[in-house]
C-alpha cells in the first residue's frame, strides 16, 4: 500500500473495504459518491455520540453501531449526515445487522447530497478488530513518510554544509524525494525557485512560512497528484528550517524590520515604559497613540501568515506584525480621540484577512498608551485559550469579558452553587436528551433576547428556537426577561458554558 516511487503514502477506502476485518462486517456501499473508492483514509474512529463531527479532524472512517443514530427523526438524522460531510470524513459505515430497520431512503439521499460515502454493515464483527487492523496500516505507511522527509532532510543540510546553499539543487531534492512540485515565494511574491513538474490535476497541497530572524522571509509550496497531503504537510512542516537556514545568507531585514521585531518582542515579554517609549518611536509610531494587540493562530503544521499580512495591509492598518511561537502577534496604532471606531474598522479587517484561510485571531480590549499594549496583548491570548474560534474567524476579547471575570474567581466552589441553582434544571435536560439547550439560551442571551438573531446566528429556524426557548422557559420556571434576574441567568449560564469542553459541538448542532 506504500507508494515511496511516486510520493504517496495512503490507505485508500477500496483498501480498507477489501482488509479481513471489514470483510467480516460484510459491508456494503450504499451512496453513489464520485471517487467514494479511492477516498483515503487517515485513521479508523468509532462512536456512538451524535455530536461527534467536531471532535473529527478529516480522512476518518466513522463505525457506527447505528441504534443511536436510526432512533433519529429523519430530519435529525439528515443533520448528523451533513455535520459529517463538513468535516471532510472518509465516509460513515452503520452496522444494520442488529437492526429491526435498514439504512432508510431518505439517509442514503442525505449521504449522496452531502458527498459522504455511506456503508451498510450487514454483518456483526468487532469494530476494535477493524480499527486495530486499519490503523497499524496507517501508522506504518506514516513511519514510511517520515523515513522519506528524515532522507531529504538529511541530503540538504548535507549540501549546505558541503556545497552551500545552493537554492535550485535544495528544490531539485525535495521535489526528487517527495514527486512533487516545488516552489519558493519571497514574502513580497518575488519568485525564488522551483522544481518538479508542473501539478495541474486536482491532488494535494501543503503551505509553510519560512521564518529568518523572526521575519517570514518566504513561502514553500508543495503540490503532488496524490490526495492524501499527509506526505507534503510534514515535509513543509520539517523542511521549512532547513530552509530558512539556506535562505539566511541571502534575506537581510531592513532597519524597519528589525526596530518592528524589537518593538513587539518587547511588548510581548511585558518590557518597562522607558524601553518601549524608545522602541516605540524608533518604530516609527507617534507618541501617545492609543493601541490594541491581536494574536493570529493557524491550525496548519506550519504557521504562514503571509496572506493574512498581505490583506492587513490592502485594508490600511497601521500593524506592526512579529512572528511569536508560532503566531503572528500585531500591534495596531490607534488615533487617540476615536479609538473606539477605529478599532471597530480593525476587526473588520481581521475578520477579511482571516476569511478563507486556516487562519484565526482574537482581539485584545484597546489601551489608552500604547506603552500598555503589553495588557492588550495578554487578554487577546486569553480569549484564545478561552477555546480557540474556528478558522476563518476572530474572537473580540471584550465579548468575553464576563468569562475572564468569572475565570479570576480564586473559588470556584462559590459559583457552582450559583450556577446549580440559575441553570441546573437546562443543564440536566441537555445531559439526559443530547440537547443543546444550554448553548441555546446563552446565544439568546448574548444576542440582547433576540429571537430572530439568535437563530440565525444557530442557523436554526426561527421556528425552532422559538421550540427551545419554551421548553427553557418551562425548565427555568418562566420567562427570564421578566424574572428581574437576567444578568445573573447570563453570568451562571455563561460559567456553565465555560466550564464545558470548547471544542464540543457548536449551539445549532442538535435541536433540542
Amino acid at each position: 500500500m506504500s507508494h515511496i516511487d511516486d510520493g504517496t503514502f495512503m490507505i485508500t477506502l477500496a483498501e480498507v473495504l477489501a482488509s479481513d476485518a471489514m470483510s467480516a462486517a460484510d459491508p456494503m456501499l450504499r451512496s453513489n459518491v464520485p471517487g467514494t473508492l479511492r477516498r483515503v483514509v487517515r485513521w479508523v474512529h468509532s462512536s456512538e455520540v451524535l455530536e461527534i463531527a467536531p471532535l473529527l479532524r478529516g480522512g476518518e472512517l466513522l463505525l457506527s453501531g447505528g441504534e443511536a443514530l436510526l432512533a433519529l427523526p429523519p430530519q435529525e438524522q439528515e443533520e448528523y449526515v451533513r455535520s459529517l460531510a463538513a468535516r471532510n470524513i472518509a465516509a460513515l459505515a452503520v452496522q444494520t445487522a442488529d437492526q429491526a430497520i435498514t439504512l432508510p431512503e431518505r439517509l442514503i439521499a442525505a449521504a449522496n447530497e452531502n458527498g459522504l460515502p455511506l456503508i451498510d454493515l450487514r454483518a456483526v464483527a468487532p469494530f476494535v478488530d477493524i480499527a486495530e487492523t486499519v490503523n497499524r496500516l496507517v501508522v506504518n505507511e506514516q513511519a514510511d513518510a517520515h523515513l522519506v522527509v528524515d532522507d531529504v532532510s538529511r541530503r540538504i543540510a548535507r549540501q549546505i554544509t558541503d556545497r552551500g546553499p545552493h537554492l535550485p539543487t535544495i528544490l531539485d531534492m525535495v521535489a526528487g524525494a517527495l514527486a512533487a512540485e516545488v516552489s519558493l515565494t519571497a514574502a513580497d511574491g518575488l519568485h525564488l525557485g522551483h522544481s518538479g513538474a508542473a501539478v495541474e490535476e486536482e491532488g494535494s497541497k501543503a503551505v509553510a512560512g519560512i521564518v529568518v530572524g523572526g521575519q517570514l522571509a518566504a513561502q514553500l509550496t508543495l503540490r503532488s497528484t496524490s490526495p492524501d497531503p499527509f506526505l507534503l504537510e510534514l515535509a513543509a512542516d520539517r523542511l521549512s528550517s532547513i530552509l530558512a537556514l539556506a535562505l539566511a545568507q541571502a534575506f537581510r531585514p531592513t532597519p524597519a524590520q528589525i526596530a518592528d521585531a524589537r518593538l513587539l518582542e518587547a511588548v510581548i515579554e511585558g518590557g518597562g515604559a522607558r524601553t518601549i517609549q524608545t522602541l516605540w518611536l524608533q518604530a516609527g509610531l507617534q507618541p501617545g497613540q492609543a493601541a490594541v494587540m491581536a494574536v493570529f493562530h493557524t491550525s496548519g503544521r506550519e504557521a504562514n501568515f503571509s496572506a493574512v499580512e498581505r490583506a492587513l495591509q490592502a485594508g490600511g492598518a497601521n500593524a506592526k506584525s512579529h512572528l511569536w511561537d508560532g503566531e503572528l502577534a500585531v500591534l495596531f496604532a490607534l488615533p487617540r480621540d476615536n479609538a473606539r471606531k477605529a478599532r471597530e474598522e480593525l476587526l473588520r479587517i481581521g475578520r477579511d484577512a482571516v476569511r478563507g484561510t486556516d487562519a484565526c485571531a482574537a482581539f485584545g480590549p484597546t489601551v489608552a498608551d500604547g506603552l500598555r499594549a503589553h495588557e492588550s496583548y495578554v487578554e487577546a491570548q486569553a480569549t484564545l485559550a478561552l477555546g480557540l474560534p474556528e478558522a476563518g474567524e476572530v474572537s473580540d476579547a471584550m465579548k468575553f469579558l464576563t468569562r475572564r471575570i468569572l475565570g479570576a474567581v480564586p473559588e470556584p466552589g462559590f459559583l457552582e452553587v450559583y450556577v446549580r441553582s440559575s441553570v441546573g434544571e437546562v443543564l440536566a435536560w441537555d445531559r439526559k436528551h443530547g440537547t443543546a439547550l444550554l448553548a441555546s439560551l446563552l446565544c439568546w442571551l448574548d444576542s440582547g433576547c433576540n429571537t430572530t438573531a439568535s437563530a440565525l446566528t444557530l442557523n436554526i429556524e426561527r421556528q425552532t428556537m422559538h421550540k427551545r426557548l419554551n421548553k427553557i422557559e418551562d425548565l427555568l420556571g418562566g420567562d427570564p426577561r421578566t424574572s428581574g434576574n437576567l444578568l445573573d441567568l447570563h453570568i451562571a449560564a455563561s460559567l456553565a458554558a465555560a466550564t464545558r469542553n470548547p471544542r464540543r459541538a457548536r449551539p445549532g448542532a442538535n435541536p433540542g
